[in-house]
C-alpha cells in the first residue's frame, strides 16, 4: 500500500506545481459562479435579473388618459421611463414622434411607447398604441412587451371611457341617452335613499361613473357576482376572448431586424463565433511553446530567418485560419438555419477579418507573457470565458450589475459581438460600422500586437 501513497503524493506535487491546472480547477469555476450569481441574484440595485430596462414614452394625444398610461409604466419596478431626451448641461428635450424613433435608430434605448392622437379605434371600442422597438434580445423584448400591456390594461377603463360614452350615445340616440342617464340617476338615488349621496344625471356617463368609483375606492377588483358566478360563466372564442383581444392594439414599428428570417440565431451567433475564434487562435499561438521545445526555433534561426519573420508567419497563419473558421460557421448557418449573410457578405468578411486579427493578437500576447503552455491554456480559458460571459454573448448585458456592464464594454468580445450584430441584425454597411465598432477592433489589434512584439523581444521565447 505504501507505493500507492507515494504515487498519490507525487500526483499532488505535480498538480500543485502546475499553475495552469490549479487555475482551471478552482479559479475558472469561481469566476463563472461569481458572474452568474450577480446576474441571477442581482448584484446591486441596478443589476441582476431585476435590472431596469429603459423605455421612452410619449403622450402625443394630449389626453390625460395618455399621461395615466405613462404613469403606470413609471410605476413598474423593472422599467426606467424616459419622457424626454437627455441633453447636455442637464437640459432635456421633449420627445416628438420623430425624435422618439430616432433615439432607437441612434441606439440610445431599444423600446418606446407612443400614445398617438388617434389612440381610440375608429370602429367599435378599443385603444391603439404605437410600440417602437429594436428587439436585440428575446428575453428583454418579451419582458417589456408584457409590462407595457399590463400597464395599459390597468388604465384601460380610463382610456376607453370617452369612447364608450360616445358609442353608447350614438347607439341610443340623444333622447334615449338622456333618458338612460336620468333613469340611472333616479335608480341610484332610490337605492341609496337616506344617505348624503347626490346623483346628477349629467354625471351618469362612463367618465363620470369611473371617477366616482375611483374616488370611493369601489374599484377594488372584487367580483360582484361572487365566486359562484365564475363557475357558471363560459367564455368562448367568439365572445369575451374576441372582446378583450380587440380592446388593445399595439401597432408595432420594429426599427431593425424586421426582415431577418431567423431572429434568435442571428442575434446570438456573433457571440459564439468570436468565442470559438478566441479558443482556436489562442491554442494555435500557444503552439510556439511546442516549437521551442522541439528545437524548431534554433534550426530556423540558424538560417536567414529572424524572430520577427517567425512571429509574422504565425500571425498571418492564425489570421487566415480564424477567417476561414468564422466564415465556415456563418456559411453553414446560412444553409442549415436560413441566416441571411449574403445581403451584407462583404461587410461580414471585413468583420470576420478584424475579429480574427484581434483574437490572434490576444493569443500571441498570452504566448508572450506565459512561460509554459499550461499557463497559457489556464489563463486563456479564464479570460475567454470571463470576457464572453460579461460581454452579452450568453446573457443580455442589461441584466448584469452596472459595474459588470462597464467592465464588459472594455472587452474585445463585446466589440466583436456588436460588429457581427450590426452587420447581420441591423444590416449596417462597413461605413456605418466604422465608428466605433470596427475602429475599436483595429485599435485592439494594434495595441495587443505591440505588446506581444515587445514581450517577445525582451523575453526568452527565442533564446
Amino acid at each position: 500500500m505504501r507505493p500507492v501513497w507515494v504515487l498519490l503524493g507525487k500526483e499532488w506535487r505535480q498538480f500543485l506545481g502546475d499553475r495552469g491546472s490549479i487555475m482551471l480547477t478552482f479559479l475558472v469555476p469561481f469566476v463563472l459562479i461569481y458572474i452568474f450569481g450577480n446576474i441571477f441574484g442581482g448584484g446591486d440595485d441596478d443589476g441582476g435579473m431585476g435590472a431596469k430596462v429603459t423605455v421612452a414614452a410619449l403622450n402625443a394625444s394630449g389626453h390625460t388618459a395618455g399621461d395615466a398610461v405613462i404613469e403606470a409604466l413609471e410605476a413598474e419596478a423593472s422599467l426606467r421611463v424616459l419622457r424626454a431626451m437627455p441633453g447636455g448641461e442637464g437640459e432635456d428635450t421633449p420627445f416628438t414622434p420623430e425624435t422618439i424613433r430616432q433615439g432607437i435608430v441612434d441606439r440610445r434605448y431599444n423600446f418606446a411607447i407612443v400614445v398617438p392622437e388617434d389612440y381610440l379605434a375608429e370602429e367599435g371600442v378599443g385603444v391603439q398604441l404605437e410600440f417602437i422597438s429594436n428587439p436585440r434580445n428575446e428575453i428583454e423584448t418579451q419582458m417589456v412587451n408584457g409590462l407595457v400591456q399590463k400597464a395599459v390594461f390597468m388604465k384601460l377603463p380610463e382610456l376607453l371611457a370617452p369612447q364608450a360614452d360616445a358609442w353608447q350615445q350614438e347607439a341610443m340616440g340623444d333622447e334615449g341617452y338622456q333618458a338612460f342617464r336620468e333613469g340611472l340617476a333616479a335608480l341610484l338615488a332610490e337605492t341609496f335613499e337616506g344617505t348624503e349621496a347626490e346623483f346628477d344625471p349629467d354625471q351618469m356617463t362612463f367618465p363620470g361613473l369611473l371617477e366616482a368609483l375611483s374616488d370611493d375606492g369601489a374599484s377594488s377588483g372584487a367580483d360582484p357576482a361572487g365566486p359562484e358566478a365564475k363557475e357558471d360563466d363560459e367564455v368562448t372564442d367568439g365572445g369575451f376572448g374576441n372582446l378583450f383581444g380587440s380592446l388593445l392594439t399595439l401597432r408595432e414599428d420594429q426599427v431593425y431586424g424586421k426582415e431577418v428570417s431567423n431572429p434568435q440565431l442571428t442575434r446570438m451567433i456573433g457571440g459564439y463565433a468570436i468565442m470559438f475564434l478566441l479558443f482556436a487562435t489562442t491554442a494555435s499561438a500557444a503552439s510556439l511553446f511546442e516549437e521551442r521545445r522541439d528545437g524548431m526555433f534554433l534550426r530556423l534561426l540558424s538560417m536567414p530567418v529572424r524572430p520577427t519573420h517567425i512571429l509574422w508567419s504565425k500571425y498571418l497563419f492564425n489570421l487566415s485560419m480564424g477567417m476561414i473558421q468564422a466564415l465556415t460557421l456563418f456559411i453553414a448557418s446560412s444553409f442549415l438555419f436560413e441566416i441571411d449573410i449574403w445581403s451584407q457578405f462583404p461587410t461580414l468578411v471585413l468583420v470576420c477579418l478584424l475579429c480574427a486579427s484581434v483574437c490572434t493578437a490576444f493569443g500571441m500576447v498570452l504566448a508572450a507573457v506565459c512561460t509554459t503552455p499550461q499557463q497559457a491554456q489556464g489563463i486563456g480559458t479564464l479570460l475567454i470565458l470571463g470576457m464572453t460571459a460579461i460581454s452579452g454573448a450568453w446573457i443580455p448585458m442589461q441584466f448584469m450589475p452596472s459595474l459588470m456592464q462597464s467592465v464588459g464594454k472594455f472587452s474585445l468580445v463585446y466589440w466583436g459581438i456588436e460588429g457581427f450584430r450590426g452587420t447581420l441584425w441591423e444590416g449596417l454597411n462597413a461605413v456605418e460600422l466604422f465608428w466605433p465598432w470596427l475602429s475599436v477592433l483595429v485599435l485592439y489589434s494594434v495595441v495587443l500586437l505591440a505588446v506581444a512584439a515587445w514581450r517577445f523581444r525582451t523575453g526568452n521565447m527565442f533564446h
